[in-house]
């Protein structure tokens, strides 16, 4: 009997595998999906902004800022504020807690205005503008643009507009990807995709895993990417990161900084402190250790399959996915990173939904956890936080999964596994041929 369904043998009869004559999209139809994505970004950032409103009216004042979720760290460093110290599994926050960037960011509005609400204003603009590239970004990168929905419309965007420079960073990286594969109608760049990546680097690190994702699929990219010889990119990168470190003579202290308080909201670690089983100090290396082991393990996994085509979306979430899962800290601008390259990556519904509920219910949860850290009797207990702490990695951990699953499927812009022809199958049986108006011979 052949080893093949009868589905598989009836293929050439069918007219091909499935989704041979499905017809590419026009011009048009792509222009108005491109309109109805921005007009979803558009009235997601207005109610970003309505978010932030009430605070540009109050000055960022504690603990209402932080119960009208709008608070975050460039306003708390401005106002020379620190997070709660009775916050159980939260960092110090203040300007210690800055990137370089961000920190250099203040300083420098600093001399310009004292107003909370006027820096705020300004902050506001530069995200938004950054939001609206990452889109841009999103739609050039994507092949299957339905998905993106999941990118567009996702709450983080909520509670992340008016926190760090984080957007900026991201689509910084996401460009950066565009130009070094040179996706249509961009002409390739790496050097100048090495030196975007490295003022994002220095914003959040999590754009070195950008990197470390670009020099696995550059030489091997799936689908039709041409591939990249990384080693420019890497050079620009590596001057790119020298000259900040010569104009900001405090970068290495800022990051030594971090190291020593990286323990914050929304991460395995925390949920020990908050359970007063160890302090931060004393979890912060251990977890920093255990967050880099999953970046050599899952760097170790994808070298080893990159030869089949590997494609940097996918190379991008596994990497930063991995190491969020076992980070001492995943605030929201932290799982920020993994949105993009979550949407172009992941193709089931219920994981795009579940993921972008954990994130609201975290967001909320932490900013009122920040409330009752102030006021007792208000806010939420810190019993609650650590469950939906504990509710969201688990939902990591499924996008993980899902995203992993690529690797084998080639799915998002990979190699499709091109079904063979049928072949004929040789068995002990005789041929039954038939000729003339059909009597076997």
């Amino acid at each position: 009997m052949p080893s093949q369904s009868s589905t598989r043998i009836a293929e050439p009869l069918l007219g091909g595998p499935d989704g041979i004559h499905l017809a590419s999209a026009g011009a048009r139809f792509r222009r108005g999906q491109a309109y109805i994505f921005a007009g979803i970004l558009g009235l997601l950032t207005f109610l970003a902004l309505a978010l932030q409103g009430p605070c540009l009216s109050s000055g960022y004042e504690q603990p209402s800022a932080s119960a009208r979720m709008c608070s975050g760290p460039l306003s708390t460093a401005f106002l020379g504020q620190t997070n709660p110290e009775e916050a159980l599994g939260r960092s110090h926050g203040g300007m210690t807690g800055l990137s370089v960037i961000d920190a250099r960011f203040v300083q420098l509005m600093k001399l310009v205005t004292d107003d909370v609400s006027v820096f705020m204003t300004f902050v506001l603009i530069v995200n938004v503008i950054a939001f609206a590239a990452l889109g841009v970004a999103l739609l050039v990168l994507a092949r299957q643009r339905a998905w993106l929905v999941a990118a567009f419309a996702s709450p983080v965007i909520l509670f992340t507009l008016g926190s760090t420079l984080d957007p900026v960073a991201l689509a910084l990286s996401l460009w950066a990807m565009v130009i070094f594969f040179g996706s249509s109608p961009v002409t390739p760049r790496p050097w100048l995709s090495g030196a975007l990546l490295g003022i994002a680097s220095f914003v959040n690190p999590l754009a070195l895993l950008v990197v470390l994702a670009l020099c696995l699929a550059g030489p091997h990219p799936a689908g039709r990417l041409r591939p990249r010889d990384p080693r420019m990119m890497f050079a620009a990168l590596t001057i790119t990161s020298a000259l900040i470190l010569v104009i900001d003579g405090s970068a290495i202290e800022r990051i030594l900084d971090w190291m020593r308080e990286a323990v914050d909201g929304g991460s395995f670690a925390s949920i020990l402190v908050m359970a007063r089983l160890g302090t931060a100090e004393v979890w912060a290396p251990v977890w920093i250790i255990a967050s880099a082991g999953v970046i050599v393990a899952v760097t170790i996994a994808l070298y080893m399959v990159r030869r089949a085509g590997l494609d940097p979306a996918v190379a991008a979430c596994l990497l930063i996915g991995g190491c969020l899962l076992l980070a001492p800290g995943m605030m929201p601008w932290d799982s920020l990173w993994i949105l993009p390259f979550f949407a172009l990556t992941v193709r089931r519904w219920w994981v795009l939904i579940f993921w972008a509920l954990a994130e609201a219910a975290f967001a909320i949860a932490i900013h009122l956890g920040d409330v009752t850290a102030i006021e007792a009797d208000k806010g939420l207990e810190p019993t609650f936080v650590a469950l939906l702490t504990l509710l969201r990695l688990l939902v990591l951990v499924a996008v993980v999964i899902c995203a992993g699953e690529n690797l084998y499927r080639r799915r998002i812009r990979g190699r499709l596994l091109r079904a063979e022809p049928p072949r004929r199958v040789e068995d002990d049986r005789p041929t039954i041929r038939v000729q003339g108006h059909g009597n076997p011979t």
